[in-house]
């Protein structure tokens, strides 16, 4: 694995709310391809140190969906002191290169692992906190296991526990795993709709070949990451992931804890998503006693709450990520859609 930092073309800082800058960055992951995202850091540590004694978080969207969808939560960890890496995964939409078609769970969980490595060392972290959702939620539960040093905390919203069955789910009962097991599913260079995008079925292989499949593998990952700190946000009418594996899994560990949102589905909304990051954070605190990161104001004392960017924050930020898509479309033959 390999690093180009924040690019090399200047200038590629940009200045965003509360003293913030952010910046490109990419780098090369174990297979060769670039990954490619956006580093934000606040403009000096609270504390009077260097930026980077600030914990640092890795944030990365749900399957089919950008860096921009994270645009929120990974805003109210800046806000909190953190410098956030939000990234693109391989094989999936975004900056990052590969096709959807060739999405893996496997794939994913490797991408979240080399971001978080080159973040560490980058910065000289101890331990990162991770954040993802929904199918990659299911990645960064084994990456925990898979580097049990890595992660001092991983938070999951609408995470998945069960790969097999949400899948199932989405596809209203068929069962490509049962399929794949039973030899009737046979053309797996083809294509099919997994997890709700176009996806060459060699992935169902992979849930299988790389034990993705069933909630007991999810179990035995969190008992691996037994240092890792899980916290999950899971929505009550969420009709692809049930409430009772999500219980049960999180239920499995004594460092692991999930809170079970009533009016929310699949996805969280502002309120939710903001409650989630302030549990999120405030685990944090507790388990790194550093709870002077809280604080946004320098040499003020740190809040029992966590701050929460304002409306006009989310807007200046909103801006930043625009002008730094400009510069991603300068860069790079393939066109960068539009902020949205």
């Amino acid at each position: 694995m390999s690093a180009d930092g924040a690019m090399s073309t200047r200038p590629t800082a940009f200045l965003g709310p509360f003293g913030s800058v952010t910046e490109p960055f990419s780098l090369v992951n174990r297979h060769g391809a670039t990954i490619r995202g956006a580093l934000s850091r606040l403009g000096s540590d609270k504390r009077g140190g260097r930026c980077g004694d600030a914990p640092v978080a890795v944030v990365v969207a749900g399957l089919g969906r950008t860096r921009r969808w994270t645009l929120l939560p990974g805003l109210q960890l800046l806000a909190n002191g953190f410098t956030v890496v939000r990234f693109d995964l391989t094989n999936s939409v975004g900056l990052s290169d590969g096709d959807i078609l060739d999405f893996t769970l496997t794939r994913a969980c490797e991408d979240l692992c080399d971001v978080a490595h080159w973040a560490r060392e980058r910065y000289g972290t101890d331990r990162i906190t991770g954040l993802a959702a929904s199918v990659t939620g299911r990645a960064a539960l084994r990456a925990a296991a898979l580097d049990p040093g890595l992660f001092r905390l991983v938070g999951t919203l609408c995470g998945v526990v069960d790969a097999r069955a949400t899948l199932t789910a989405i596809l209203q009962g068929t069962d490509l795993v049962g399929q794949l097991h039973a030899g009737t599913l046979r053309d797996l260079q083809g294509v099919g709709t997994l997890f709700g995008h176009e996806i060459r079925l060699r992935g169902v292989e992979s849930l299988v070949s790389d034990d993705w499949a069933g909630i007991h593998s999810t179990v035995r990952d969190l008992r691996t990451a037994r240092h890792t700190r899980f916290l999950d946000f899971h929505g009550k009418r969420d009709p692809w992931i049930r409430t009772a594996d999500v219980r049960a899994v999180f239920r499995s560990v004594p460092h692991a804890q999930t809170f079970v949102i009533d009016e929310a589905g699949h996805e969280l909304n502002r309120r939710q998503t903001r409650f989630a990051l302030s549990q999120l954070i405030q685990e944090h605190w507790a388990t790194t006693d550093l709870r002077e990161a809280g604080s946004r104001k320098p040499g003020g004392d740190s809040p029992s709450v966590p701050p929460v960017p304002t409306v006009e924050e989310l807007s200046a930020q909103r801006r930043t990520e625009e002008a730094l898509d400009q510069w991603w479309r300068a860069q790079r033959p393939v066109p960068v859609p539009p902020f949205v």
